[in-house]
């Protein structure tokens, strides 16, 4: 993951930056959004590649035992043309001309149509059994070309997005230095909350939740000192044994859909029309996120940005007499 080491020596305007502490303060807000934005498709890119290195394994796993079935055909087909071979001489009109007795030639072309029937079947299996194997191949061959042009757009990706978190965190110090730097937000928003009454995985997902706070925001992390939002997500709902994808868009698809009259702790809210953000609920009309790049897992009001829906995880049952 990658660390952040704080600027030091007082920033500097540069070339391009904003002319007034008003356009300063509109720059690091828009900056902070859209690299959000961005590293929700880093997510989202590494996501698959995540996925596609798990084809490229179950499809690696299947050529032994293909090759061993390949292997095996090919021993019962040579077995099968020795016993042709051994019935009939070098030929089935030999069957014929041994026979001393019509009931021994009706015998042996009985044996030979049987062998016969045996070894096209064998055949049959063996060019089925090969088609497969060539095929899995050209698909391997495939998804492993796609992983390596996944990797080269992930670290292309990660460059664009270490580079503006260099020039938002510059912004920030720049705002500090100049004395432009404002708190949109009213003080500590737990003050004045109530922790619900929840068991289960809600109580766990609930105090795993509180437990970040303070800690800071890193793109692509999910802990266990560092989260981004849908990282946050990932890491709660895997202590009660749910695998989340690191992904809000993808968590979305997970959860089944509820109106804001039902949120419980430990609900999601998601935020924005194309879902970048994700938050955990923890009642009272607040909830815990990992905001954005500098700043630190906090508590704030559901509706602190446009909201796109509720969602809930499903959650294994608890054992019989438990709650």
């Amino acid at each position: 993951m990658i660390g952040l080491v704080a600027v030091q020596a007082p920033a500097s305007a540069e070339p391009g930056d904003p002319k007034t502490p008003a356009e300063l303060r509109q720059r690091i807000t828009t900056s902070s959004h859209q690299l959000e934005v961005v590293v929700e498709r880093y997510n989202l890119l590494r996501d698959d590649l995540r996925t596609t290195v798990a084809q490229i394994g179950v499809l690696k796993r299947q050529f032994a035992p293909l090759q061993a079935k390949i292997g095996a055909h090919q021993e019962r087909i040579g077995v099968i043309a020795s016993a042709a071979y051994m019935a009939s001489g070098t030929a089935p009109v030999n069957a014929l001309l041994r026979a001393d007795s019509a009931h021994t030639v009706i015998n042996n072309l009985l044996v030979l149509d049987s062998l016969a029937r045996d070894q096209h079947s064998e055949i049959a299996s063996l060019v089925y059994l090969r088609h497969q194997y060539e095929s899995a191949q050209q698909t391997l061959g495939t998804l492993i070309e796609t992983g390596r042009e996944q990797q080269k757009q992930l670290a292309a990706d990660r460059a664009r997005i270490e580079g503006d978190i260099a020039q938002l965190q510059r912004w920030r110090n720049l705002s500090v230095a100049t004395g432009s730097a404002t708190v949109t937000r009213k003080g500590d928003l737990r003050i004045g909350w109530i922790k619900p009454e929840v068991t289960g995985a809600q109580a766990k997902v609930l105090d795993f939740a509180l437990a970040q706070l303070g800690k800071s925001y890193r793109f692509a992390a999910e802990g266990p000192n560092s989260f981004d939002c849908s990282g946050l997500v990932t890491a709660a709902f895997k202590l009660v044994g749910v695998t989340l994808p690191h992904h809000s868009g993808r968590q979305f698809e997970k959860v089944k859909k509820i109106k804001r009259s039902q949120l419980r702790a430990g609900d999601l809210v998601f935020y924005y029309r194309d879902l970048h953000h994700v938050a955990i609920y923890i009642g009272g009309n607040r909830m815990i996120h990992a905001p954005s790049e500098g700043e630190n897992v906090r508590v704030d009001l559901v509706d602190y940005q446009p909201v796109a829906g509720f969602g809930r995880v499903p959650t294994p049952a608890s054992p019989p007499g438990k709650k």
